[in-house]
């Protein structure tokens, strides 16, 4: 982080008031983590539903780092007196302040990515493209929520010639809410699936959330959007020439060939990709649309596709000493991305056993049930060697293949820990093996009680 700014700057743009300190002294990083805070850093104090972090301030932490952002009236250990001290009403909206006055400094062109699945992957995969042609700017891991985009925004440096934010959402406004802090020039929406119902309630009020994105853009901006999908790909007609459409239907602009080869304007390109699935060419064709509408050529696009690596649980394959494959998915999960991806690691593994370790998809909300229960349903007529089901959502799609009587094995426990010894057995050669849940439900566990590596 190089934010090259003062306390006194940082105090306006924050909307709060320097009450401690010079208002010349320089600052260049923060730190929001009293775990992570490196000596001279200016600490931000933010609170949430389960701890405030106001309660850490001390003498140590006072002689620790440059100064304090803290709110109004929060009081604080009489001998811990920071050498600079700003006071705002509220520490979360000062952050997001402060990193949309920092965003306003470059002149750059700045993507925005949305969308119920395949965020970072395409991130990651853009980010590859973009860094063939300069220094790059993209947001570490999941920084995607209302703290993680202003710490992202705040990376930005003078170097940098492009840069890329993931934008999540659970709630209606929150993509507007962090889109005023990333102020993005171009959108990238890769689909609209049925994630966060439980706060949602419709998928209307999940397609206007996420909208808010193509809503933010300056004037000129463009959109890049998934024509296959039914929700996003009716904003094509209002867009007119600012949409830039990908998806596997021959009109979009960026699509993928029967062969497997991309096709950027009707231009095929030969691409091999190291992540699986049809759901791994939707996420490579969104990355490729966005540098499309970036001004990129297909010879960089290829290159920078080629270039990504799958990581953090999102499509990794990794080998066992068994001679098992083993194919980790497991950030998170609803109906159709749990779809999608089963559908494509059966197309990748067309030889080999298949066998599938599932958990809950968490907050689909009331219709939770049914949706686990609509999965069994289409389970029980996969190709499979054996289906191993995790959790207490994963109960009701239990009960459903009790009563379809699936030619493969299926067991359901409580949770991942209780089928440890279960998949252990199934690993074998000529075996491959899918994990796909919710993040809640911890599925890196399997990985550590099995010794994987990556392959």
């Amino acid at each position: 982080m190089k934010l090259g700014t003062t306390w006194g700057i940082l105090a306006r743009a924050a909307g709060g008031r320097l009450v401690l300190g010079s208002p010349e002294d320089r600052v260049e990083s923060i730190s929001t983590d009293t775990r992570l805070l490196a000596p001279e850093q200016a600490f931000w104090v933010l609170r949430g539903p389960r701890y405030d972090a106001h309660n850490l301030l001390d003498e140590a932490l006072a002689q620790r780092a440059s100064g304090w952002v803290i709110e109004q009236g929060r009081p604080y250990p009489k001998a811990a007196k920071p050498r600079h001290l700003v006071e705002v009403t509220d520490t979360l909206k000062a952050l997001q302040a402060f990193a949309a006055h920092h965003r306003a400094r470059f002149e750059i062109p700045v993507v925005g990515i949305t969308g119920s699945n395949g965020k970072t992957t395409t991130k990651e995969m853009l980010k590859g493209i973009c860094s063939g042609l300069g220094p790059t700017c993209a947001s570490p891991g999941n920084w995607n929520n209302q703290v993680g985009v202003p710490l992202s925004v705040l990376e930005l440096a003078g170097e940098h010639r492009y840069a890329i934010f993931e934008l999540a959402d659970s709630h209606p406004g929150d993509i507007a809410e962090v889109a005023r802090v990333a102020q993005p020039t171009i959108a990238v929406l890769t689909n609209l699936g049925r994630d966060h119902l439980e706060f949602y309630g419709s998928m209307e009020a999940n397609f206007k959330t996420k909208s808010e994105l193509v809503e933010a853009l300056p004037p000129e901006g463009k959109a890049v959007i998934n024509i296959d999908d039914e929700w996003l790909g009716a904003l094509e007609s209002r867009l007119g020439e600012r949409a830039v459409t990908f998806g596997m239907s021959p009109r979009a602009r960026v699509s993928f060939a029967e062969k497997g080869e991309l096709i950027v304007d009707r231009h095929k390109i030969k691409l091999t990709l190291r992540s699986l699935g049809r759901i791994s060419r939707y996420n490579a064709a969104a990355a490729a649309a966005a540098a499309l509408a970036l001004g990129i050529g297909a010879e960089k696009i290829r290159e920078g596709l080629e270039s990504y690596r799958p990581s953090n649980m999102r499509l990794q394959v990794m080998s066992h000493p068994s001679g098992a494959l083993l194919v980790m998915d497991a950030y998170n999960a609803n109906p159709d991305s749990m779809r999608a991806a089963i559908e494509g690691f059966i197309d990748e593994f067309p030889v080999e056993e298949k066998v599938l370790v599932l958990g809950d998809m968490k907050e689909l909300g009331a219709d939770s049930r049914k949706f686990h229960e609509e999965l069994a349903a289409w389970l029980a007529g996969l190709p499979l060697r054996s289906l191993y089901l995790a959790g207490p959502e994963m109960e009701a799609a239990g009960e459903v293949l009790r009563e379809a009587k699936p030619k493969f094995r299926f067991l359901h426990a409580d949770s991942i820990e209780g089928l440890f010894d279960s998949v252990r057995a199934e690993l074998a050669p000529a075996r491959a093996v899918f994990l796909k849940a919710s993040r809640a439900m911890r599925f890196e566990a399997v990985l550590e009680n099995l010794s994987c590596s990556t392959i």
